[in-house]
């Protein structure tokens, strides 16, 4: 699911910056920032890169759930992980500055125009999502320097968004559970 995610999130940015900037090849790609031996990767340069940074669960998402086994009765289920990605957007331009603040530019007034998507305002939402909301996040001067230290590279200039509520539901079976059974009584002490 992250992977359909980040892919979902490239194909939108690419049909956002090929309007933008009347460009035939993508603009935006799914990158690491640096090399493990600290070198930037090439492919980066003149790009929009975005790179996962954190994936935490979303607390809302908890329960189990019943639905019906392919006999008789009942399967409980464990309940969907919903995730939040923390999303970083680099504008990699080192060699021109002020195009990376306008590809930055662009990228926060998408989000902040759509920031939400579902199959309804999405083209090419993938069919096993429900909803993706993107929200900016305000990183501190210590939090931007820790991030870009963990990536290894030079700081470019970037934004940091928060991806709600990607769920991922596998559905396998937990414990079988009789349709008849009554819960058990609560013994007190």
């Amino acid at each position: 699911m992250i992977d359909k995610t980040m892919s979902f999130l490239i194909g939108e940015l690419n049909s956002l910056l090929a309007n933008r900037f009347q460009s035939n090849e993508d603009l935006a790609i799914l990158s690491s920032l640096a090399n493990p031996d600290g070198t930037l990767p090439p492919a980066i340069e003149n790009k929009l890169v975005l790179s996962l940074i954190n994936v935490e669960r979303e607390p809302s998402a908890t329960g189990s759930r019943l639905m019906r086994s392919v006999g008789e009765g009942l399967a409980r289920v464990s309940p969907p992980l919903g995730l939040n990605l923390l999303v970083l957007a680099t504008a990699s331009f080192s060699s021109n500055y002020a195009e990376a603040l306008k590809v930055l530019s662009h990228v926060m007034g998408f989000f902040q125009a759509k920031p939400s998507f579902n199959a309804q305002n999405s083209a090419a939402f993938p069919a096993s999502m429900e909803k993706l909301s993107v929200e900016l996040v305000n990183l501190s001067i210590h939090e931007i320097n820790n991030v870009w230290s963990i990536l290894g590279a030079k700081y470019m200039p970037s934004i940091a968004y928060k991806v709600r509520m990607l769920v991922v539901q596998e559905n396998w079976i937990a414990e079988r559970v009789s349709p008849f059974s009554t819960p058990a009584a609560e013994v007190k002490g």
